[in-house]
């Protein structure tokens, strides 16, 4: 039976580990970018997890500007609220991606990051996005497809039954492949898509594929993989980075749309 994850206390604090890397800071840099944002914009992040993001756009639009947060974890939001403490221009809330608690036209772009590959309803969610964006205003939808993830590894076959338990903590595991087609039905037009490549060559547990590693260990293990054999699948990458053979890539995909005005 698939269990998609679900976003406890524990794996928010993994979610601030993974935050802090450089590969997840190049990854909040392109969707600011991606944004285009400006000054005195109100800006909605669902899913806004530890407020990272948030925290790094509420300057830009400034203080004549608003950066709102909305995330179903309490958890997420009382990290974020201490990290944007004394930011009058943010503010975070507990709420459901497919039910926004904000009125119609509200935002002027609206984002979100890793959490639709996680929807039950990906149409439901874009549609409330679509509804409390104003007209003319932005959408960027930021998610991995698991199927274009390489790892080397000396037994190819642990491997792929790792990566096959690990496919069930997502709604989709393959969401960018039809999210375009999807954001056209939703209403969305002038639809841009753009990659984000995560590589490395290196074995460093505080990078993206070291944070990740752990972290899939531990979802398989609770999907019944034998703790023992979640510890050699780790142990054998770690070898492999000490002998030079250390290889990590990971597809991610930022879309943009733009309600019609």
């Amino acid at each position: 039976m698939e269990e998609i994850l679900e976003f406890d206390d524990e794996t928010s604090r993994v979610v601030e580990e993974f935050n802090s890397s450089q590969g997840a800071i190049e990854r909040r840099r392109r969707i600011i970018e991606a944004l285009a944002l400006q000054a005195g914009e109100t800006i909605l992040d669902v899913g806004s997890g530890p407020g990272n993001q948030v925290f790094e756009m509420s300057s830009i639009v400034g203080p004549g500007g608003r950066t709102q947060g909305v995330d179903s974890a309490e958890s997420a939001v009382a990290i974020a609220s201490r990290r944007c403490s004394g930011l009058p221009n943010v503010h975070f809330e507990l709420g459901d991606a497919i039910q926004l608690p904000f009125d119609d036209e509200t935002f002027d772009a609206v984002m979100t990051s890793q959490v639709f590959e996680y929807l039950e309803n990906v149409m439901g969610g874009l549609q409330e996005i679509y509804r409390v964006l104003r007209p003319g205003g932005r959408a960027l939808v930021h998610d991995t497809d698991w199927g274009a993830l390489l790892w080397n590894s000396s037994n190819a076959q642990r491997m792929a039954r790792v990566m096959e338990v690990w496919d069930r903590h997502l709604a989709d595991p393959h969401l960018p492949q039809t999210l375009a087609a999807k954001l056209r039905d939703a209403g969305f037009s002038d639809i841009n898509v753009e990659s984000i490549v995560q590589i490395e060559t290196e074995f460093d547990p505080r990078s993206v594929s070291g944070i990740l590693m752990n972290f899939i260990a531990g979802y398989v293990e609770s999907q019944g993989i034998p703790e023992s054999e979640a510890n050699a699948w780790k142990e054998d990458l770690k070898n492999l980075g000490v002998a030079g053979g250390y290889f990590f890539s990971s597809n991610e995909y930022i879309f943009v749309g733009r309600k019609p005005s």
